[in-house]
């Protein structure tokens, strides 16, 4: 089993029941170093910044999740890149895999990936000051669950 650390779409325990059915919630989490954006291909990424934090969900996934994964991140398309980085989870580092968008311009979402993210920080429970200074920044609030 592997750690794995969701910060995007796959926050949305529907999402990733469906994408990966042996996943273990661990819990909220925290990515240290940095920033949260919408890229320019219209998804979710990270890139290094040492004055933020990305908040997000903590999972322990089987080797047959991550191989899903994999597959919708797009790893073999050169979508996504993965890379282990340390995760900040009830006051203690943990390495967890994260995925990368290498395109690391900002851009604005897709419009079906507005209400996925939407649906994500309402199950995530991600702080309100979180949500308003980094996702708001990039996706509307709407309806939804």
């Amino acid at each position: 089993m592997k750690l794995y650390f969701a910060y995007g779409s796959n926050m949305d325990t529907t999402q990733m029941n469906r994408r990966c059915p042996e996943n273990r919630i661990i819990g909220k989490a925290i990515l240290p170093g940095y920033r949260w954006i919408i890229t320019r291909r219209g998804y979710a990424s990270v890139i290094p910044s040492q004055e933020d934090a990305v908040e997000g969900v903590l999972f322990e996934i089987s080797e047959t999740d991550e191989a899903h994964l994999d597959r919708y991140e797009g790893v073999g398309s050169g979508c996504y890149v993965k890379k282990m980085v340390r995760i900040l989870h009830n006051g203690e580092i943990v390495h967890a895999m994260i995925y990368i968008d290498p395109v690391d311009e900002e851009g604005h979402p897709i419009e079906e990936y507005i209400r996925r993210i939407n649906d994500a920080v309402h199950d995530a429970g991600l702080s309100e000051a979180y949500v308003k200074r980094y996702i708001r920044r990039f996706i509307p609030e709407q309806g939804g669950r």
